[in-house]
């Protein structure tokens, strides 16, 4: 999957593809991060659920007929017993909208605009391009909070152009989103990863109480790293490699966490059982990737994104991961979207590619400020990571210059 992004907060060009492993590294505040919210907001609103789409929309209508219904109940001359009904068709809002002529003002205006939003709600597919559409904006507000157009260019329009092995669709947004095709895409789920601190007690509750479905990136993680998949995996040369990679975790980290409804949440440490209160957090990073393979909830169609995974990790640990990210994409073919600061982490993802011949489908990008550091450009540089590590290494000068002074 490719996406071509154009105008969308700060980032006014960036094409972005992801073959295996895609990292973005830059300043902060370049849209490294923006790059991988807009992937997760695309995959999972091009693949809505169907059970939720239905529900929601059963609530929506029924929050308008009741609507109605009380405002024909202030109209004494209404018995409102006919108009209470449980098939809401067209036949019924016919009925009202011709009430409606008998109000005058505010509720006649309110009564046929209700008529139509339970129109519009009925006439509904759950794979059309207008519930896409709904889908897309839902989770662009949960994202980016309207932060979507030009911060200093309100004038340019934001676009995205996505490109994949179903064919190709441009999304425009101007307050709303706007397909011109119905897509369907490769990918159908996503994993953001901002901090491995979301591993703690609370883990316990997404088994017990938490909703199978969320929008929010924070709770679909939790259950994910909480319950197992649904994805039946029979490939048994892939179920070796996942045990092999889980204990290559286990090795590092000398022991796994454990997410579990009557232990509850904890980290087993070399047989030895430790409250996850006191774990560090680079112990839960790992944990993370052992918690999503040993649930099974990674396959070749969910994308992963993990937003600066060397944090809280040591040099060392920094290299491991890196290790860790590219067998998982080689061995068990699932894509992973980074973004990073540090030259140890992207300079090991780069040797552990060309060491498992993965360079092919390893991608590096720099996002590179304008120069009044108002808008900013990713562009690739897989041939030639120098620009990446030319700009961090700005640090190592500027420390240089402080000594030597």
């Amino acid at each position: 999957m490719k996406i071509s992004v154009q105008n969308f907060g700060i980032i006014s060009d960036a094409a972005v593809e992801i073959k295996g492993i895609s990292l973005i590294a830059g300043p902060n505040d370049s849209g490294k991060s923006t790059i991988g919210k807009i992937f997760y907001s695309l995959i999972r609103g091009l693949n809505p659920d169907e059970d939720i789409f239905i529900s929601e929309k059963n609530d929506s209508i029924r929050r308008f007929y009741q609507n109605i219904l009380k405002i024909l109940r202030d109209n004494k001359d209404i018995d409102i017993s006919i108009y209470q009904t449980s098939r809401i068709n067209d036949e019924w809002i016919s009925k009202i909208e011709s009430l409606a002529e008998n109000f005058v003002g505010t509720q006649k205006k309110q009564l046929i605009r209700y008529c139509k939003f339970i129109k519009y709600q009925n006439d509904l597919e759950f794979n059309s391009i207008e519930n896409k559409n709904f889908e897309i904006d839902d989770y662009f507000l949960i994202e980016f909070n309207d932060d979507i157009q030009p911060i200093f260019n309100e004038e340019k329009i934001t676009s995205i152009f996505i490109e994949d092995l179903e064919g190709t669709a441009t999304l425009q947004y101007n307050f709303n989103s706007e397909l011109n095709k119905n897509i369907n895409i490769f990918f159908n789920n996503s994993f953001f990863i901002e901090s491995p601190s979301l591993i703690d007690k609370s883990l316990q509750d997404s088994i017990l109480y938490e909703k199978r479905f969320s929008r929010d990136k924070k709770s679909h993680l939790k259950f994910a790293l909480a319950n197992e998949s649904n994805f039946i995996l029979d490939d048994e040369n892939q179920i070796n490699e996942i045990d092999k990679i889980i204990k290559i975790i286990s090795e590092i980290i000398n022991g796994r966490i454990v997410v579990d409804d009557f232990q509850g949440v904890l980290y087993e440490k070399n047989g030895q059982e430790i409250n996850i209160d006191n774990v560090a957090l680079g112990i839960k990073g790992f944990g993370l990737i052992q918690l999503l393979l040993k649930n099974h909830q990674l396959n070749s169609r969910t994308l992963l994104i993990i937003d600066e995974p060397e944090i809280h990790l040591h040099p060392n640990w920094q290299v491991l991961y890196a290790e860790i990210l590219v067998l998982i994409s080689k061995k068990l073919e699932i894509p992973i979207l980074l973004t990073s600061h540090s030259p140890y982490f992207i300079e090991a993802l780069k040797v552990f590619s060309e060491k498992y011949e993965y360079e092919e489908k390893t991608n590096f990008y720099f996002s590179q400020k304008s120069k009044d550091n108002l808008t900013a450009k990713i562009i690739d540089v897989s041939n030639d990571i120098s620009p990446i590590l030319m700009s961090i290494s700005e640090a190592y000068f500027k420390i240089s210059d402080i000594e030597n002074e």
